[in-house]
């Protein structure tokens, strides 16, 4: 049984004892955008539900930083630029703001902490990963990490249910599309994955992906 997300629990207990309007609240669809230029400089964002991608872009091209989940939080900047990739529900909260949350409840920021020190670790693993290894590596450590969060055991090995393509792939380890595609050619060709119909993939057998990574620069 998943365990309840202390942060999450903390904004939703301080949202019911009626200082959501310390909180700016919003709903986002499929797709959409969000500038950290909307919002003031220094503002903390709290993902309540969903998934976003943080991302950077130039000359037409985009590198994703990271994904954002429930219990993740961000300080926006005017430079930031997230992307939501399943409908999600976010709360704002101004510097001002929070330093009143925190008064009212402490563990607030010792909650928060640990969600922006995930980012950074995130922010370290993908600058290494670009600076230090190949598309094949960061292809399959993102595999074994998305089975590690989304898999589900099944019969013939762990089943990731709508599995990203090879653009939304290609985007988050910084390759192209076509290089993705050859290196899910090959382990599909090996009798690591193979696909299982509505999107889905199956990971025959973990421990080889596993060792593949361990095996490969």
């Amino acid at each position: 049984m998943q365990t309840e997300n202390p942060l999450i629990a903390l904004v939703e207990r301080l949202l019911g004892n009626g200082h959501g309007r310390l909180f700016a609240q919003r709903s986002m669809r499929d797709g959409q955008i969000l500038y950290g230029g909307e919002s003031t400089d220094g503002d903390l964002m709290i993902v309540r539900s969903g998934r976003l991608r943080c991302f950077t872009s130039f000359e037409g091209k985009e590198l994703t930083l990271y994904m954002l989940e429930a219990g993740d939080a961000l300080y926006l900047h005017g430079g930031a630029m997230l992307e939501v990739r399943n409908a999600a529900d976010i709360v704002t909260v101004s510097p001002a703001a929070f330093r009143q949350l925190a008064l009212i409840e402490p563990e607030l920021a010792l909650a928060v902490l640990p969600a922006l020190d995930r980012l950074t670790r995130k922010s370290v693993r993908m600058i290494e990963d670009i600076a230090f290894h190949g598309v094949k590596h960061r292809l399959i450590r993102v595999l074994c990490d998305t089975a590690d969060r989304l898999g589900r055991p099944a019969e013939g090995g762990i089943v990731i249910d709508h599995l990203p393509n090879a653009e939304d792939f290609a985007m988050q380890i910084g390759a192209t599309r076509q290089s993705v595609s050859t290196v899910i050619a090959e382990l599909v060709r090996s009798g690591i994955l193979y696909r299982f119909g509505g999107g889905s993939m199956v990971i025959s057998d973990l421990g080889r992906l596993r060792r593949e990574l361990a095996g490969v620069r």
